[in-house]
Parts: C-alpha cells; sequence; structure tokens
C-alpha cells in the first residue's frame, strides 16, 4: 500500500471535474513513489521541483500531475483517441497520469533515453497501468501510427509537426502542451503554420497561478 498522500491530488482532480476512484488515486500514488526513488539516483524532474533530488511532493502533483491532466476534458471529447502516443515521455508526463484516467484509451510512451525507459516500464508495471507500453525510441524511428500524440516539454512546435504527422492516423490530431498564450502565438507566427487549422485552448491547472493552453493541430490532409 502506497504511503503518504497530498489532499491537492483529489482536490485538483475536482477541480478539474475528472472522475475518479480510490484505485486510480493508489495508482498515481504508487507512480509518485516510484519517480521519487528513480529520481534520487536520475534526476528525472526538473531542478526547481526538487532540493538534492528529494522531490517535493506537493510540486510534483501540481506541476507534473495535475498540470498533465488540465487536458484531461479535451482528450476525452475527442472522437479518435483509440492509440495514444506520449512523445519524449520522460518521467511520464503527460502519458502515464492521462492513462490513468483514460482508461478506455491504450498509452505508447515513446522515449529514446534507455535509463528512463526502464523507469517508465517499472512504474507501469508497479502500478499495473495496463493500458500503457513503453516504446525505447526516437520519433523519427517510429514506424507505428497513432490516433492522437501529445507531448509536454518536448520541442518547439513547428520543429517536429512534420514528425509527429507522420505518425498520425488519418483525421488523427496532435495536442501541444504550452505556457503563455503570447509565447504561443509567437513560437506559431515564427513557424509559418496555417493558424486556421489551429485550436489554441486555454486551460487551467489547479493551484497553479501561471497560464497554460493547449495546441490542438489535426493531421494535415496532405501527410502520408
Amino acid at each position: 500500500m502506497p504511503g503518504r498522500t497530498c489532499p491537492e491530488l483529489r482536490e485538483g482532480l475536482e477541480q478539474l471535474e475528472i472522475p475518479f476512484s480510490a484505485e486510480q488515486i493508489i495508482k498515481v500514488q504508487i507512480f509518485l513513489e516510484e519517480l521519487e526513488r528513480w529520481n534520487r539516483r536520475y534526476g528525472l524532474v526538473g531542478r526547481r521541483d526538487a532540493k538534492d533530488r528529494q522531490l517535493d511532493r506537493r510540486q510534483l502533483i501540481v506541476r507534473h500531475v495535475l498540470d498533465s491532466l488540465a487536458a484531461w476534458a479535451t482528450v476525452k471529447a475527442l472522437d479518435q483517441r483509440r492509440q495514444v502516443a506520449d512523445v519524449g515521455s520522460g518521467a511520464g508526463f503527460p502519458g502515464i497520469p492521462l492513462a490513468v484516467f483514460l482508461p478506455d484509451s491504450r498509452f505508447t510512451l515513446l522515449e529514446p533515453s534507455a535509463k528512463k525507459a526502464a523507469f517508465l516500464r517499472n512504474a507501469a508495471i508497479l502500478a499495473n497501468l495496463e493500458n500503457v507500453e513503453v516504446a525505447e525510441i526516437r520519433l523519427q524511428e517510429v514506424r507505428r501510427r497513432f490516433d492522437l500524440v501529445v507531448f509536454r516539454a518536448f520541442s518547439p512546435l513547428p520543429r517536429v509537426l512534420t514528425d509527429l504527422q507522420r505518425i498520425l492516423e488519418p483525421n488523427g490530431a496532435v495536442i501541444a502542451y504550452k505556457g503563455k498564450r503570447s509565447r504561443v502565438l509567437e513560437e506559431l507566427a515564427a513557424s509559418g503554420l496555417d493558424l486556421q487549422r489551429l485550436r489554441i485552448v486555454a486551460v487551467r491547472v489547479p493551484f497553479l497561478a501561471e497560464e497554460r493552453h493547449l495546441v490542438v493541430v489535426p493531421k494535415a490532409s496532405s501527410a502520408s
């Protein structure tokens, strides 16, 4: 049975209007405890969330778990989301939190780093995440296709959009996690992308007074 809990997790889920069970809360706790253990050796999350690689559980829940789940309603509303890829999954965000609370979707965590992929496999097994698989592979080497591709803190969208579109099924979509709207617009304006095809969705992360947005890009009709 997992140890310490944090009230922000339950309260955050309620604020995001995400239905949850006790079993799902336990899965998240197991995942976080495993992340804390591995972080002591490998430093899987950023320094601002840790001191001497000892994680602040509240910061971890707010800045990573709830931040990942801020896209839950947008993802759930999609018609096509049976197969989802989390590109550059790293420490498992946003893929693992989304997988816990979207059990009817199957998540493939794409991570080229051997040590991070090993952590992800271990965490998925311990948390009994049957809808999660891990692929130790670079984005450019992926040959499968997915209904939905998500990524967070991976790369500027214009730099990787061609490769992301390549692994999408017809009528699929890419969802990129971003911060301030002004920076999102600057990034998109410099890319030459057709802004009429995009959706910029403002989302709120409970307990975090910072702007968060999602950029939703449908597959281009010319992408093969």
